[in-house]
């Protein structure tokens, strides 16, 4: 299966010989939202000529219909545009609306922070669509406890690439990778999900919110909207914020992942794409790639310094997921890593759904 990746073919086997990878991001700005500096034409343009398959144009609180987007005629048809919008609201709560078909209400609030997701949760379903709840650490405003009581909530943001949103956490507050593991060790169905929440197109530096920081690779039997939103909803997909994957095994009895080296040394090559950089002091790691396998209460279950690995599952493994690490020493001299998620597969009473 090929994917068109900016002049570079990349193959991608996956586990299922009648589906497809596809590359697509579900969080990024426009002028719409007065706090951005490009068109909707321009961002889609900028998505479709590096080798995305999908977008969502997720202004806050404005819903954007696809149709009202004028793409070039001469251009790849292996490409669309998904409708929605990051519903933006009370106590620095937003998500994105994915495959709504109308602007969802965003304007309620309540001192239960968890009621404000699910408000959000629910109207996403009910104008047609699904939830992917954003940035948890942005302002600090959520944690495990807000989120796990919220019903029908399968997505949120594990990485996002603005450079103020609080990914790693601090000595106060978890990660997002942290709490996805909290999430899915009490019992919740969660997937993660990475986008580059880009404002700024004209500017380009480390301390700008650029495109092309953060997108998931979402495996589908076609490119369309309502297939995209499904398999990410089974989680049927990983998220990236450099790593491109050959293939992803994930169960019954097997656990497998294995990295496509070539796309990934060509994409971590490029402007854009700014890697974790360690802080002076902190274990850096060697160089190269490094794979884990991790369960609950983020167990470490298997790890393995190379490009492939696999782990053989468990009955009692409650849920397994992959960490993928690219580790190197960039310009400066600092090590930054890149990263791949893969989706967790259950082993309890979710491995049902």
């Amino acid at each position: 299966m090929i994917a068109a990746m900016a002049g570079l073919l990349l193959a991608l086997v996956g586990t299922a010989g009648a589906q497809q990878w596809y590359r697509g991001n579900t969080h990024t700005h426009t002028v719409i939202c007065g706090h951005a500096d490009s068109t909707p034409e321009y961002v889609a343009g900028w998505y479709l000529d590096r080798g995305y398959h999908f977008l969502i144009l997720s202004e806050h609180n404005h819903f954007i219909d696809p149709d009202s987007v004028a793409l070039p005629e001469k251009r790849r048809k292996d490409f669309i545009l998904i409708p929605g919008e990051e519903d933006s609201g009370p106590k620095h709560i937003h998500s994105t609306a994915m495959n709504t078909r109308e602007r969802v209400d965003w304007d309620f609030d309540s001192d239960h922070r968890h009621e404000i997701i699910q408000k959000q949760v629910d109207g996403a379903i009910g104008a047609g669509g699904q939830t992917i709840l954003n940035h948890p650490n942005w302002q600090w405003a959520l944690t495990t406890d807000d989120i796990y009581p919220v019903q029908r909530l399968h997505l949120f943001e594990l990485h996002n690439g603005h450079p103020s949103v609080n990914n790693w956490g601090n000595a106060d507050h978890a990660s997002t990778e942290q709490m996805w593991d909290d999430l899915l060790t009490r019992g919740m169905r969660i997937y993660g999900v990475s986008s580059d929440d880009a404002h700024t197109f004209q500017t380009l530096t480390p301390h700008a919110s650029n495109p092309g920081r953060g997108w998931v690779m979402v495996q589908a039997d076609t490119l369309t909207a309502d297939a995209i939103t499904k398999a990410m909803q089974a989680g049927d997909f990983y998220a990236s914020s450099g790593i491109f994957l050959r293939d992803v095994e994930r169960g019954p009895t097997t656990y497998r992942v294995a990295v496509d080296v070539a796309a990934t040394l060509h994409e971590v090559g490029k402007w854009e794409v700014l890697g974790h950089r360690v802080e002076p002091g902190a274990e850096a790691g060697e160089e190269g790639f490094h794979i884990d396998f991790i369960g609950p209460d983020a167990g470490i279950l298997a790890s393995a310094t190379g490009t492939e690995a696999s782990y053989r599952i468990r009955t009692d493994d409650g849920y397994v997921r992959a960490r993928i690490t690219y580790s190197r020493t960039n310009a400066d001299g600092v090590t930054e890593h890149h990263y791949a998620w893969t989706q967790p597969i259950f082993t309890d009473e979710r491995r049902s759904h």
